[in-house]
């Protein structure tokens, strides 16, 4: 099925001359009113090289175009009138000329009036869009074919809103043409498929910047276009990264993202080069080597994305506070096997990974099972009158999450003991930075990150694994998390 949807317009006068129109190299022919040649044109070529035709013609109509009467319309040539109509609107005229002149049709399409309101164009919109799902049900074999030079002022806007819902119903127009005026030459149909390929294009990269939405080029213009192939690719592994919540992807996409940037060829009439500076805000100082992870859970939660920053947090942050130097442990360290007769030594990493091999905790790292386990031997959370943990309540500005205060503080020289065989096991000490041992604000503040860091962490959990009844919003967690930030580049400051 062939479908040409197009806007038709007013009939300036009551006397209208003879045009002359061509596509490429074919022969021209003649026409009259602005909204003959697409059709005529399109339906000729249908037919030359598919031996198809149009089947349907939608067209927009305003209120003028439906019903403002012209008495007479004359159409002149150089040998007099060839055409003579009485008490005519546009939308008659139109159909009356798709039947007269060089390029008659031998079946006529069906003509679908949608009429559309210039000052709320919505409503038109509705009913071309149900029209045009109508007839794609109908056929396995949908191509729609757009005119978009004619039509009200807001026509352009009209056709890019249709277009981007069809983008999401997987239809893509087979051609897009318009008409260029020529005053010495015939007037030139033209294809602009293009033109609404990089609409299209933009529109993608609006969602990719905005949302992390995967960029789609399904566009033979964009397809062709190696430069754009291969940051689309790059793109979508940062997106599919996000939507996955695979931040070890992410982080790897962003380096691919960085040295694609840094080595690309630059060609400055690549539509692609508008977006560089964009990509570059966008992504800061994610595109560089140097950056943390907390710049990392910074952009995410800048974002809207809070379960991949709390997905950072709970899995790529210890590594980097004990990479700092914030918290630290010797896992070459021989210690003694506390209850073993033969007073046994064992090297602490060998320790962790017997420990974690009794839980069938393989899969974690040695520092995020050792860091959960040393916050829980810190004993830092409030208890109720039977001993048991409360559980921390993230309903605090994220200012406040710098000075909240709780009736009991930490000893952080507590050891964790690791079980590593039945009836063994050996003491890890945890050790902080030196600048925090001395000075007690910023022991202060490492007690109010690790609550916190356990609190995102558990918050993280009840989302991914199902468990528990989150009792926090979005605005809650987000605050927690720019309080997390704060203390941590605290920390990181010390």
């Amino acid at each position: 099925m062939n479908v040409l949807l197009l806007a038709l317009s007013t009939v300036s006068n009551g006397k209208l001359n003879c045009f002359s129109y061509q596509y490429e190299d074919e022969p021209s022919f003649n026409g009259y009113y602005q909204l003959e040649p697409i059709p005529k044109f399109l339906n000729e070529k249908l037919e030359k090289e598919k031996q198809e035709h149009l089947d349907y013609i939608i067209t927009l109509n305003t209120k003028e175009v439906n019903s403002s009467v012209l008495d007479t319309v004359i159409c002149n040539s150089e040998n007099g009138i060839e055409y003579e109509f009485f008490n005519i609107t546009a939308k008659m005229f139109f159909e009356k000329m798709l039947c007269n002149g060089q390029k008659v049709f031998q079946q006529m399409p069906k003509i679908i009036s949608i009429p559309i309101d210039v000052d709320d164009i919505i409503p038109g919109i509705i009913l071309a869009m149900n029209q045009l799902r109508e007839l794609k049900d109908k056929s396995n074999d949908f191509n729609l074919y757009i005119d978009m030079h004619g039509g009200p002022r807001n026509t352009q806007m009209t056709f890019q809103t249709i277009l981007s819902l069809l983008k999401h119903e997987s239809i893509y127009p087979s051609s897009i043409y318009t008409i260029i005026m020529n005053k010495s030459k015939p007037n030139t149909i033209k294809e602009d498929t293009k033109y609404f390929d990089y609409i299209d294009f933009v529109s993608g990269m609006n969602e990719f910047l905005n949302f992390g939405k995967p960029i789609s080029i399904k566009s033979l213009n964009n397809l062709n276009d190696l430069s754009l192939r291969d940051f689309t690719e790059k793109a979508n592994q940062i997106a599919d990264a996000l939507t996955l919540c695979d931040m070890s992807a992410f982080q790897k996409s962003l380096e691919d993202m960085s040295n694609w940037l840094n080595n690309r060829e630059i060609k400055q009439d690549s539509l692609l080069e508008l977006f560089i500076k964009n990509i570059r805000m966008d992504y800061g100082v994610l595109l560089k080597e140097n950056h943390d992870v907390i710049d990392e859970i910074q952009w995410c939660l800048t974002k809207g994305y809070l379960q991949q920053a709390l997905t950072l947090i709970e899995s790529k942050m210890p590594e980097e506070l004990f990479k700092k130097g914030i918290f630290s442990y010797d896992e070459n360290l021989m210690v003694e096997i506390k209850k073993d007769p033969d007073k046994s030594k064992i090297k602490i990493k060998d320790a962790i990974a017997c420990a974690k091999a009794m839980q069938h905790r393989e899969w974690e790292s040695d520092i995020n099972y050792i860091f959960i386990k040393w916050i829980k031997v810190l004993d830092i959370f409030d208890k109720d009158d039977n001993g048991k943990h409360i559980s921390f309540e993230l309903n605090k500005t994220h200012q406040e999450y710098l000075d909240f205060y709780l009736p009991f503080w930490p000893d952080f020289k507590n050891k964790i003991f690791l079980t590593v065989s039945r009836g063994k096991s050996v003491a890890l000490k945890v050790m902080l930075k030196n600048e925090i041992y001395i000075n007690q604000d910023l022991q202060d503040m490492c007690m109010r990150f690790l609550i916190l860091h356990y609190t995102l962490k558990q918050e993280r959990n009840i989302a991914n694994h199902a468990i528990g009844e989150r009792k926090t919003n979005v605005y809650d967690i987000k605050e927690a998390i720019a309080g997390y930030i704060d203390l941590a580049r605290i920390l990181y400051r010390a």
